[in-house]
């Protein structure tokens, strides 16, 4: 497994429930294809540099999580197709040792 972090900036005229409703959608996706969220960040309501999609300010939210590498397409494409998902940003932070693997 690997681990990886993940940032939303999230339309900024969603309501409260809204946001945790599609927070919680990428976490049972994670889970869904076994992987394993570590850490939810929410940053809230912060100014974008430049406009994008005509917005001035974005929700930010960072998802540190653990998943398979062939596991990632998957979680890129629904969130390319999300909508309320202005820009989002994955780093794979570090590559973690399986049980299965000697050292």
């Amino acid at each position: 497994m690997r681990s990886y972090e993940l940032m939303l900036a999230i339309n900024p005229q969603l309501e409260e429930e809204e946001l945790d409703s599609l927070i919680n959608k990428f976490k049972k996706l994670i889970k869904h294809e076994k992987g394993k969220v570590t850490k939810v960040d929410k940053w809230g309501k912060r100014k974008l540099a430049y406009e994008i999609k005509d917005f001035q300010e974005a929700y930010y939210v960072v998802l540190n999580f653990n998943v398979d590498e062939k596991n990632i397409s998957e979680l890129e494409r629904v969130i390319k197709l999300e909508e309320k998902i202005i820009r989002y940003l994955l780093i794979l932070l570090q590559k973690t040792i399986s049980s299965s693997q000697e050292v």
